[in-house]
């Protein structure tokens, strides 16, 4: 755990290339399990356009001190989080977890992951989902750590790769 209290705060639009940087960051150690360059580039793409999708209802950044060391989103439900994809989950929905490597293992993600719970819950709701890529393994372990289980019905595979749905329910 940190030795540095970790404080969780609405971001604002003057935080947004710090938090574009801490994602860039912290999802590189992937960049291997994408077989395609393009695709690897259309995630980056949709990492830096992230922080301003009209669809987010919340953004929060944690701080140590004055400095941001991770960032979680929120979303109303599924169809916000992915407007692409038909997903039928009209519950609060977590995308772009990101704690700057420098300061992974101090409980940050743990914090961002309760911040949303507790967002839910003041939404009225007791459940939150989120996806991950079966390639993410430290995130999966963090999520089973925390409570979440895997939504089967939701996870798929296509491509050479496996989305899994978790949900939590508090």
């Amino acid at each position: 755990m940190t030795t540095a209290a970790v404080t969780i705060h609405p971001a604002t639009e003057a935080d947004h290339p710090e938090i574009v940087d801490i994602l860039v960051a912290s999802y590189a150690e992937y960049r291997e399990t994408f077989e395609q360059n393009e695709r690897w580039e259309a995630y980056l793409k949709d990492i830096r356009e992230s922080v301003v999708n009209p669809y987010l209802t919340q953004l929060w950044i944690a701080k140590i001190d004055d400095q941001i060391v991770g960032t979680v989103q929120l979303f109303e439900t599924a169809r916000k989080a992915y407007p692409n994809f038909e997903l039928p989950i009209d519950y609060p929905f977590i995308r772009l977890l990101g704690v700057d490597p420098k300061w992974r293992g101090h409980g940050i993600a743990r914090v961002l992951l309760q911040q949303c719970v507790d967002s839910a819950k003041d939404m009225g709701k007791n459940t939150v989902y989120l996806y991950t890529g079966g390639q993410m393994v430290n995130a999966i372990r963090l999520y089973e750590r925390f409570g979440f289980t895997e939504d089967k019905e939701f996870s798929s595979e296509s491509g050479g790769g496996k989305a899994i749905c978790y949900r939590y329910d508090s």
